[in-house]
């Protein structure tokens, strides 16, 4: 680098220097400040030697002028800021506001939507009403369930729900079997209306044929295994054997009536704990407790639905064997420690 100057130089501690770059190739140059004169300054890079005049006046107005711009256009900046930060949180709450304005005006349609149309079903339901003529309607719904009653008088397959039920058109559909022997046919019903492994017997005389049935008590009703039982009193199990025994009697004249059967015996089977007299326990035996025996000329005709729970031929029933007056109830003490067991049936 090389500059002219008359003056004679000062020591270079003493002078003021200030860094600026070539204009042609950018290299940082260091210079000598001597105000209010220009310097002659030519580029040491060898490859630019760019030869150019430096006025610091010029320099230092430009800096200045460069420093108070950016100072104005960062004061310009932060005043945008500020405004639009101000601007923008009132546009903020205002938008805020038209959108609750909005969501309750939408609210308030839909609201009034559902009352008129609350009332209008309203109206439509009372209008309904008082179209409905309560004696047509008692004489339709006669008509109805006369027609249902019909149905399931004509064992109508729809109306069979139950097992029983399903049972009772397989043994209508036996009683109705003429390729099978009158004695096949009895028995084939007899087991269809007996609990499983039931024992069943037909017997052939000069009059016609009788029936004797003997089933456990465990095969119809729940919670009865060998010497237990679900009941808690004598009085509550026999009268749910009558009620199995009735079901059972009940099937069976009902689906023989057109069959020569005269006779039938029915028995119900338990597991009893037999005691000596010193009330040792001996064994447990499966005997009859209870057992009826009805006759066809003391029935007549069966003239209920066999679909319903009702039972006609019960007040017909002869009693022939009645286990119930020497049988008593063992019930396990609920303060032991044990599990509480059901009770136990045992001979007295």
């Amino acid at each position: 680098m090389s500059y002219q100057d008359k003056r004679e130089p000062l020591n270079n501690d003493e002078l003021q220097k200030v860094v600026i770059p070539c204009p042609r190739c950018k290299q940082k140059l260091r210079l000598p400040i001597y105000e209010g004169e220009k310097l002659h300054v030519t580029c040491p890079n060898p490859k630019c030697k760019k030869e150019f005049s430096f006025d610091y006046k010029k320099y230092l107005a430009r800096k200045k002028f460069i420093l108070l711009s950016t100072t104005i256009a960062c004061f310009i900046v932060l005043a945008v800021v500020i405004i639009s930060s101000v601007f923008l949180l009132d546009r903020r709450n205002i938008f805020i506001t038209e959108v609750k304005n909005e969501y309750k005006s939408q609210f308030k349609k839909i609201q009034d939507g559902f009352t008129r149309e609350n009332i209008s079903i309203k109206e439509s339901y009372d209008n309904e009403i008082k179209k409905i003529d309560v004696v047509v309607l008692k004489t339709q719904a006669a008509e109805h369930y006369k027609k249902i009653w019909e149905e399931r008088k004509s064992y109508s397959s729809k109306y069979a729900i139950t097992s029983r039920e399903k049972a009772q058109l397989e043994m209508l559909a036996l009683s109705k079997d003429k390729t099978k022997s009158i004695e096949d046919v009895i028995r084939g019903i007899a087991i269809k209306a007996a609990p499983n492994h039931s024992t069943v017997n037909v017997l052939s005389s000069a009059s016609g044929f009788s029936l004797d049935i003997d089933f456990d008590m465990s095969e119809l009703s729940s919670g009865e295994e060998g010497t237990k039982t679900k009941h808690d009193s004598i009085d509550s199990l026999k009268k749910d054997v009558i009620r199995l025994v009735s079901k059972v009697t009940n099937d069976i004249f009902e689906y023989c009536q057109n069959l020569d059967l005269d006779s039938i015996s029915v028995g119900c089977r338990h597991y009893v704990r037999q005691h000596d007299d010193r009330n040792n326990y001996i064994e447990d035996i499966n005997e009859i407790l209870y057992k009826v025996s009805l006759n066809k000329k003391d029935l007549g005709e069966l003239k209920d639905n066999p679909f319903l729970e009702i039972y006609l031929t019960t007040k017909y029933f002869k009693v022939e064997i009645d286990e119930f007056p020497n049988l008593s109830l063992e019930i396990t003490s609920p303060y032991t420690p044990e599990p509480i067991k059901l009770p136990e049936l045992k001979k007295r």
